[in-house]
């Protein structure tokens, strides 16, 4: 072979060296405006709400847009390739949200800030004063925040103008009976609390008003959303090519008939009728008095920690947290009708979360009460429980120890995290949880209630999106859960009514749970001899709320 001359060799290498460093001085470069985006992206906000907020937060989301543009893609790593797709599709969605479909328009409930305050009251006595102040501030801004919602909204759907109206209950239950009885270690501070309560407690009281008197006569809307909308937070925010609105409802029309076709097959070993209606109803009969519903959920979460601490060991890892089940706090009572999940406080560095129980409000009728009770009834509050504050709390506890990246605390899909507490309803099951705890007649029955469970998620595809599809009417949606389900009406209406209040897709448990198992068989296949269960599950609760296809590439480094 020919030698090439020793010039042109000197050329060669002084321009290889030349393109190594433009490299990297463009992948420094694009590094530092990506991280200079996410830092603008994290300060954006719409404090009080108002219209004018919302078209400021518009233009400066289009301006990260514009920003992103001037970032090399190829010269990131694979941690800024995923923090830049994050970031890409989290402004999207933002844009999307305020300019297409204005949801602070026809939200009325979601004007309730209340979050602090109400925070106080899930572990009374364990908020500090940092705590307490934040608080403060969001009492002093909520009249603010309400007399822009009366600018803001136009025509929501009926359903959702009378949902907050019902969430005014909530707000003034809050301001009046809890807040009084806080525990605030500086007195000063309190009556700060409180003056700041009082104002609120107004503020509410004529939002209320208003939402009476102006806003439901012009609550014309249906509550049915475009299937495009769906579609947007489907394939651009969550990422998840192939399941659109048509993909899902496919998905769910063959989940149903298999679902279907097991509980079938289930009544016949519980009930000597072997009709599905039958066992329902005699299922829910077991309920407690409201007395012992508390103390009999507690003991499920001390059951299925046993379990996981013994013979189930081999599932998952639990993080070192304080959990339980308690009473859900005021602002938690319309959404959770009969029950879920709730970050509390960290205290000596040590976080807490909890399942919670909505009690039976004085304000409900005797048929309601009577009606609502059932929801408590053994099985399905165990199935519920482990869902709860094994898959939420355990996954939210999990998150804070391991997302440290700034983008991935800002984004937050609303996949992953229920994903992975319907993946455990059916994962402790199949590795021995009912056969090593429960008697054979109990765990047929509790058998039926994750079916029950399972068949909740599908009909949640089936009506929002056979809604979007102009396919079902509201009232329709309610009676598929009563009937497809055995829900008890009151709270299968609030379900649909809840459900129908934004355009983000249905299919997180379905779909998602899909997802989780297609993840765990690529990584048995690659892990081999090394595969462990609980390998897996402690590691993909590391990545916290990330759309699936950049769980896979951190987890897999493709």
């Amino acid at each position: 072979m020919t030698s090439l001359p020793r010039a042109l060799l000197l050329v060669l290498t002084i321009g290889c060296l030349f393109d190594a460093r433009s490299l990297v001085a463009q992948a420094s470069s694009s590094h530092a405006l990506l991280l200079e985006l996410i830092d603008e992206v994290s300060g954006i906000s719409a404090g009080t709400r108002s219209e004018e907020e919302y078209r400021s937060a518009s233009a400066d989301y289009r301006r990260i847009q514009i920003g992103l543009q001037q970032v090399r893609y190829d010269a990131l790593d694979l941690q800024d390739q995923v923090d830049y797709e994050l970031l890409d599709a989290h402004v999207r969605r933002q844009i999307f949200e305020i300019d297409t479909v204005q949801l602070y328009k026809l939200n009325p409930v979601s004007y309730y800030s209340l979050g602090q305050t109400n925070r106080l009251f899930i572990r009374p006595g364990a908020v500090g004063d940092d705590g307490v102040r934040r608080a403060v501030g969001e009492l002093n801004r909520l009249p603010i925040i309400l007399n822009n919602a009366q600018r803001n909204l136009t025509t929501p759907a009926r359903v959702w103008t009378e949902n907050a109206i019902y969430q005014a209950y909530y707000a003034k239950m809050l301001l009046e009976d809890y807040v009084p009885d806080a525990a605030v270690d500086d007195p000063e501070l309190k009556r700060e609390l409180l003056q700041a309560a009082d104002s609120a407690l107004r503020a509410v009281e004529e939002y209320e008003a208003w939402l009476e008197r102006e806003l439901l006569p012009r609550s014309t809307r249906s509550p049915a959303w475009d299937p495009h909308f769906i579609d947007f937070y489907q394939l651009v925010h969550e990422q998840l090519d192939g399941y659109d609105v048509d993909g899902m409802l496919r998905v769910a029309e063959e989940e149903e008939r298999q679902t279907h076709t097991e509980m079938v097959e289930l009544a016949k070993r519980i009930h000597p009728s072997g009709d599905l209606r039958t066992v329902w109803e005699s299922m829910k009969d077991e309920a407690p008095p409201w007395e012992g519903v508390l103390p009999m959920a507690q003991s499920f979460v001390e059951m299925a920690t046993e379990w996981l601490t013994g013979e189930g060991s081999h599932v998952v890892t639990i993080p070192d947290f304080d959990y339980g089940a308690r009473i859900t706090a005021p602002m938690g009572r319309r959404t959770l009708s009969f029950g879920g999940a709730t970050g509390g406080p960290t205290v000596a560095g040590r976080q807490s979360g909890y399942y919670v129980l909505t009690p039976l409000e004085d304000r409900l009728s005797p048929e309601e009460k009577a009606s609502r009770i059932r929801s408590y009834n053994p099985y399905w509050t165990h199935v519920i429980s482990y869902h709860e504050w094994l898959g939420h709390n355990v996954q939210r506890a999990a998150y804070n120890e391991s997302v440290t990246r700034p983008m991935r605390r800002t984004f937050s899909s609303s996949y992953f995290g229920q994903a992975w507490s319907f993946y455990l309803e059916k994962l402790l099951p199949d590795e021995g949880y009912f056969a090593d705890q429960l008697d054979y007649q109990t765990a047929l029955k509790t058998h039926m209630a994750r079916l029950q469970m399972r068949m909740w998620r599908i009909q949640r595809i089936l009506t929002k999106l056979e809604m979007a599809k102009g396919e079902m009417t509201f009232d329709e949606a309610v009676q598929a859960y009563i009937d497809k389900i055995g829900m008890e009406p009151t709270n299968a209406f609030i379900e649909v009514q809840r459900d129908s209040q934004s355009p983000s897709p249905p299919g997180r448990e379905i779909i998602g749970e899909r997802m989780i198992l297609e993840l765990r068989a690529e990584y048995q296949r690659r892990m081999g001899d090394h595969y462990s269960l609980k390998d897996f599950n402690d590691r993909l609760l590391t990545y916290g709320n990330l759309p699936f296809r950049q769980i896979r590439r951190l987890m897999f480094g493709t």
